[in-house]
């Protein structure tokens, strides 16, 4: 897992000790911690297309939570929009489903202050598709393509 603690460091992120896949999530996992209350809280890392997902994920007794999310460009390493959550269950389709809504409001903003029009159906469903392969496509094969992007 060097190349991935690699990877973790080109982007600027928080090194974990550890980084492990998890086939479950299909994404990349850091070294979690367990609080006082009995609760494990860890990083879940998605790619796809340049942009990186950070999903903060929060498990309790009885529900997983999302906590954050957040969106990086990989190339600039520069957060490009984030939404912090209170008790939001967790699952892959609401992670999704809430970055799409992310990008997709962030790009009309920003076509709004250049005073551009667009049409957001063709918006939102090529986000959508972006952020599809980042949640359910292969994973693996995303890393290591972002790996030779980071290292070209």
């Amino acid at each position: 897992m060097t190349q991935e603690i690699t990877l973790f460091k080109n982007l600027g992120l928080a090194t974990p000790t550890s980084v492990t896949f998890s086939h479950n999530l299909n994404a990349l996992v850091g070294a979690g911690y367990t609080s006082m209350a009995g609760n494990t809280y860890f990083n879940a890392l998605r790619m796809a297309e340049g942009l990186l997902i950070k999903e903060d994920i929060g498990e309790g007794y009885a529900h997983t939570f999302l906590n954050g999310l957040h969106i990086y460009d990989i190339k600039t390493k520069a957060l490009v929009c984030e939404k912090w959550f209170h008790c939001k269950l967790y699952s892959r389709v609401t992670s999704k489903q809430c970055a799409v809504t992310m990008l997709t409001n962030m790009i009309e903003q920003t076509a709004a202050k250049d005073h551009k029009l667009l049409n957001r159906i063709e918006v939102q469903k090529t986000v959508s598709e972006i952020v599809n392969r980042a949640f359910f496509g292969n994973q693996i094969y995303e890393i290591q393509r972002t790996l030779k992007q980071l290292n070209a």
